[in-house]
């Protein structure tokens, strides 16, 4: 028997491959306006990506540690064996004769792909490939190409030869959802966690979370929840008995319900849903329910390829300007086309269906053509877009045709880490005075837009968004924004100043 207190042994001790569903990238934010202010969404969605994709600092400190261990290997790897694993304790005692292994004290195991355990007290088999916890362990995972991991939980068996093992009261963080469990059962092809909850709130009590008797997770595959539930603090919305995602494209359930107010549609819900049917083949819908006009809920049947993106839209949209239309149905196609070695991409996009807006109804047909510039950077954090359009609009209803070019020309700078600002001057020849439809129009043809954006802290940010009249050489829009976010909720306000119009969603974060 030897005894140490540090030990490298040769077994994929934490070979474990949890990897739970990223149930979804940050939910994108666009933003509802008629200024243009929507060019600054990207700080928005990069906040929400970073706040997503946030690691410790141990598990930053992992990732350094194993590659300090792979830089200060004497011998090549044998990718037939198992990695290396270093051994840390206050007692170690390890068997030469038959494998097996006891530490107590302050144990640390990390191996060479990025994973480590801690315990007060293990043992188990090196020849057998077997890891036994007792009482409490924690596990850090930063392997590439598996899920991150931060995990407490008791009574830890674990094979890394077999890859099979289990954990009891198991709580932690798995990739981008916050997870507990009576019971999590580990094997080869798939993760068993029974009597489990799942949530993106960080909270002890979150304000929201999802619920299953059962849950399987078949990596890359599929996640099947049994007796699902989901919770609004403590009170259940809704259950069904078995549930199907799919984990190899898209989650087909991205976004929590949303409410607020407009003074057009008075106060209102929404939630959105999608349906994966088969690769590249999903169903995108929103449902809907507003004070004033009831129920304004859209369905779109989504397919992508090679050859671009074809849509049937079916149900009510609506505009920034919370213009509605109805399409019943409608068909869409896009196709971004990069010209080699250029800087410069094409732009396809056709649609035709039918529409209706109060008492108009007519068969919209729409062809569009346009060339853009990758984004220029002209130094000092300016960066410019440029593109120029081709356009022609055909209505059944009254056998109008509206054709012409377009242009747009945008520079933008984000300042510092508080201060962005955009300018953007463009032209269209459809407007709301030569269209059939008010909708997603402005009522003029020549915009030159301006605004800003200040974070005054983590947790607010005002945007400024102004649209002028170049011909009538008058202020034609003005958007106050404000977007606050609670703990695991985001505010976000409009105050539209040239009509005196409110604009406020409320939203659980879904990242």
């Amino acid at each position: 028997m030897k005894r140490n207190t540090k030990a490298l042994l040769c077994a994929g001790l934490m070979a474990v491959s949890l990897v739970l569903p990223q149930i979804a990238d940050a939910s994108k934010y666009t933003a509802s306006t008629d200024t243009n202010a929507n060019v600054l969404d990207y700080l928005e969605n990069n906040k929400r990506s970073a706040r997503e994709n946030a690691i410790t600092d141990e598990q930053k400190q992992l990732v350094h540690d194993a590659f300090e261990m792979r830089k200060n290997l004497r011998d090549p790897l044998d990718p037939t064996k198992n990695v290396p694993v270093a051994m840390e304790g206050d007692e170690l005692f390890y068997d030469q004769r038959n494998g097996d292994f006891y530490a107590i004290g302050q144990v640390n195991i990390t191996s060479l792909d990025a994973q480590r355990f801690q315990t007060e007290e293990v043992n188990g088999n090196i020849q057998n490939t077997e890891v036994n916890v007792p009482g409490k362990g924690h596990m850090v995972q930063m392997t590439p190409g598996q899920a991150k991991i931060v995990m407490d939980g008791y009574k830890i068996q674990y094979n890394y030869g077999k890859k099979t093992g289990s954990m009891e009261d198991a709580s932690g963080k798995i990739d981008h959802e916050y997870i507990k469990g009576k019971r999590i059962e580990m094997y080869p092809d798939k993760i068993i966690v029974y009597d489990g909850t799942m949530t993106k709130c960080s909270a002890i009590n979150p304000d929201y979370h999802t619920s299953a008797s059962k849950i399987e997770v078949y990596p890359g595959d599929k996640m099947i929840c049994y007796d699902l539930k989901f919770w609004l603090g403590h009170v259940p919305v809704y259950s069904t008995k078995k549930r199907t995602f799919r984990l190899d494209q898209e989650d087909d359930q991205t976004d929590l319900p949303k409410v607020g107010y407009t003074n057009d549609d008075g106060w209102w819900i929404s939630k959105d849903f999608r349906y994966n049917l088969a690769k590249r083949l999903y169903i995108d819908s929103e449902v809907k329910y507003t004070g004033k006009h009831g129920f304004r809920s859209h369905a779109d049947l989504v397919h992508n390829n090679m050859l671009g993106t074809f849509k049937v839209l079916y149900g009510y949209y609506e505009s920034s300007n919370n213009k509605w239309v109805k399409k019943e149905p409608s068909f869409t196609y896009s196709k971004s086309i990069p010209l080699g070695s250029l800087p410069l991409s094409l732009g396809l996009s056709y649609e035709r269906g039918k529409w209706s807006q109060n008492d108009i109804h007519s068969i919209h047909t729409y062809y569009g053509i346009s060339l853009s510039h990758k984004t220029i950077n002209l130094g000092g954090n300016h960066k410019l877009d440029l593109s120029t359009s081709y356009s022609i609009t055909n209505e059944s209803a009254n056998d109008s045709s509206i054709r012409g070019f377009g242009y747009t020309a945008l520079l933008r700078r984000d300042v510092d880490k508080r201060w962005s600002y955009y300018t953007r001057y463009s032209y269209s020849q459809a407007n709301t005075k030569n269209s059939l439809f008010d909708y997603d129009l402005d009522s003029y043809s020549r915009k030159l837009s301006a605004g800003f954006s200040y974070k005054f802290s983590d947790h607010d940010r005002v945007v400024v968004g102004s649209a002028f009249d170049v011909d009538d050489r008058s202020l034609a829009d003005m958007d106050l924004y404000w977007l606050h976010d609670f703990h695991c909720l985001q505010l976000i306000s409009r105050y539209r100043v040239k009509r005196h119009q409110i604009n406020v969603t409320l939203q659980f974060n879904p990242w």
